[in-house]
């Protein structure tokens, strides 16, 4: 499956009225990166809007670039006049075909920034479509397309969270998850939760059934052990090993609770 990713603006733009080290565009460049290698490390293909952050592109030519693709994603991060609002917002094509996944990228963006106002999706109409532009483009291609915004670089607490390129790459493995998990997409071939799966599993080893939305892998079989991955998807699991009721996956990643699973 092949994904377009479109870093929401070029050059120096956007830059935090509370933090003037912070711009939209540097922010975006850089998730853009480390999100396209989380994805490529699942297996997906994927392309860029841009290959470079000087160029710019008009907004519905990036949104035709993914003619073929499964999703059109433009990163963003939004702005307001009340400093005190931060909640991530996934602005999804008026068609209602990304309504599901861009609701649970807005809420993995809530989880992985900790902000306590709820991530939602907003749709917006225009006179010939969707209102934006990159959207209008993905649309007339028949790609689902969603304008991920990061919550508001309005909002102090945001911008410093977002200037960190290691809670970026944070950002954008949870994001490689919740895209993966949507699309039933089972291996990361490098450090996901899933990766190895497919390996003949051991004698007495069985599969289980994740039963809940969100279920953390530890390093061991405990909560006081760190937490170490997260399965979303529901899927169905190899396990090597009990203990105290958890359970050691094939895979290596770790440990999980039985009591969140079918066996």
């Amino acid at each position: 499956m092949k994904i377009c990713l479109d870093a929401g603006h070029y050059g120096k733009y956007n830059r935090s009225p509370v933090n003037p080290a912070y711009y939209e565009s540097d922010m975006a460049w850089k998730l853009q990166g480390y999100l396209k290698s989380a994805l490529e490390s699942y297996g997906f293909t994927v392309i860029v809007t841009r290959t470079s952050q000087d160029k710019d592109l008009a907004l519905e030519a990036r949104g035709k670039m993914s003619k073929g693709c499964v999703l059109f994603l433009s990163l963003h991060s939004n702005a307001c006049e009340d400093a005190a609002v931060n909640y991530p917002l996934a602005c999804c094509c008026v068609s209602g075909k990304a309504d599901v996944l861009g609701q649970k990228l807005a809420e993995t963006v809530q989880t992985v920034m900790n902000i306590r106002q709820n991530g939602k999706i907003w749709k917006r109409q225009g006179t010939s479509g969707d209102y934006y532009g990159v959207l209008r483009g993905a649309t007339s291609v028949d790609t689902p397309g969603i304008l991920l915004e990061h919550s508001f670089h309005t909002n102090a607490a945001a911008a410093n969270w977002l200037l960190q390129d290691a809670n970026l790459k944070k950002m954008a493995q949870a994001e490689a998850d919740t895209i993966a998990a949507y699309y039933h997409v089972k291996e990361n071939a490098s450090t996901g939760p899933a990766a190895s799966e497919n390996k003949t599993a051991p004698k007495g080893s069985y599969l289980v059934k994740i039963t809940c939305d969100a279920l953390n892998i530890r390093k061991g079989p405990g909560t006081g052990y760190a937490v170490v991955g997260c399965i979303r998807d529901r899927g169905v699991y190899t396990i090597i090993e009990e203990k105290d009721g958890w359970g050691r996956l094939k895979s290596g990643a770790g440990w999980i609770c039985l009591n969140y699973t079918a066996k």
